[in-house]
């Protein structure tokens, strides 16, 4: 359980031995796995078992700064270089000097900066924006990212030679549906540690409960468990957990799922559920990534479920197909208005995870699962400055 790596599992297993094989050496470092699966805590783990563990740790995500940005956060800037750069700056590369530089969603990167990069990692020199002047640096890279490198590199979005030199080494974190055996060991972790932090006296949980977790997708993986744990943990104040404590905070997908409730082929407005905590949030962005596949499907099967009988075009008409069991004449389909719009469902999630993390961007991108650059341009799309 040292630095917070816990897992028993087989996958988990091999990613702890690749991680205490590769960190007392000296070699660039790419981590794998989807959001929320603990790769910047692997990322602290490799400098803290490394010989450079007394020197700094610089951890940048790389999708939360704009790309006109980037370059000068992380190589630095000379005074006039651009507007408003009114004294020289040192970026990121210098600030870590000596210890271990963590580029996280580094498939985020723009391709002309990734050419300074590898030149970092080729020779240790680089330069300032605004200054022809070289510099040395002597770090360690860690870098991590959600997406397929390899499929970006065919997609011309990623360097091929970058990718060869980041993916030597690959350490790659499972999704928590393909390691289940160790929610136990997690949920335990998460909840004690909560309850000592509360000063909570936490009194166990119950073998149902347990089952249920156990039982659930967790799209939003290890974050997703932690953020439910800890809130159960501390709303119910260290009450021992019990199935129907379970069920209260669950998101109201995954309760339908579990309790067996009717499902359609369709895409039901359940499915976009009113957002009453975190896990909600995301599972209803995600919703809404996937919705915008077939936006004409979705206006169908809104106006359906709403009982709202008209058109969706003016001079053809549309056919829905009843539920599963559902008996009946097709239903008749008409213009969804304005309000249903997908989206102002998607401007609405982001508006309502805003104002749960008080408008701190970077939280907010987590909890709906997309890179900051996305929220980014997001709020400027819907005019949420």
């Amino acid at each position: 359980m040292r630095f917070g790596l816990i897992g028993e599992s087989p996958a988990m297993v091999q990613a702890l031995a690749r991680l205490l094989q590769v960190a007392p050496t000296d070699l660039s470092v790419l981590i794998t796995g989807e959001t929320g699966t603990g790769k910047e805590v692997f990322a602290h783990a490799v400098h803290d078992l490394s010989m450079r563990k007394k020197f700094p740790f610089v951890s940048v995500n790389c999708g939360a700064i704009p790309e006109t940005l980037l370059e000068s956060e992380l190589f630095g800037a000379e005074k006039g270089a651009f507007t408003g750069s009114v004294e020289q700056r040192k970026g990121f590369f210098e600030t870590a000097h000596r210890g271990t530089i963590f580029l996280d969603e580094i498939g985020e990167m723009p391709i002309g900066t990734q050419v300074k990069l590898l030149r970092i990692l080729e020779s240790g020199e680089y330069s300032r924006l605004g200054s022809s002047d070289v510099l040395k640096v002597d770090i360690r890279l860690v870098a991590a990212t959600n997406r397929d490198l390899a499929y970006e590199v065919r997609q011309g979005n990623f360097r091929q030679d970058l990718f060869f030199r980041l993916n030597s080494v690959n350490i790659h974190l499972p999704p928590l549906r393909q390691h289940p055996e160790d929610l136990p060991l997690l949920i335990e972790h998460f909840a004690h540690r909560v309850a000592e932090k509360q000063q909570l006296e936490y009194e166990g949980i119950d073998n149902r409960a347990m089952e249920i977790l156990a039982s659930m997708p967790w799209p939003g993986n290890v974050r997703e468990l932690r953020n439910l744990v800890e809130t159960m943990v501390t709303l119910e104040q260290g009450s021992r957990i019990t199935e129907d404590i379970v069920l209260r905070y669950l998101p109201a997908p995954s309760q339908n799922e579990l309790l067996g409730t009717p499902t359609t082929a369709l895409i039901r407005v359940a499915d976009v559920p009113k957002p009453t905590h975190d896990a909600d949030i995301q599972m209803m962005y995600r919703t809404l990534l996937q919705l915008s596949a077939d936006v004409a499907e979705v206006k169908t099967v809104l106006r359906h479920l709403l009982n709202m009988s008209v058109d969706l075009q003016p001079t053809n008409s549309v056919v829905t197909p009843s539920p599963a069991g559902v008996q009946g004449q097709p239903i008749k389909i008409d213009p969804v208005p304005e309000e249903l719009e997908l989206a102002s469902l998607e401007r609405k999630a982001i508006e309502t995870a805003l104002r749960r993390t008080h408008g701190n961007r970077r939280e907010t991108a987590e909890l709906l699962g997309i890179s900051e650059r996305t929220l980014y341009r997001k709020i400027e799309e819907y005019g949420l400055q």
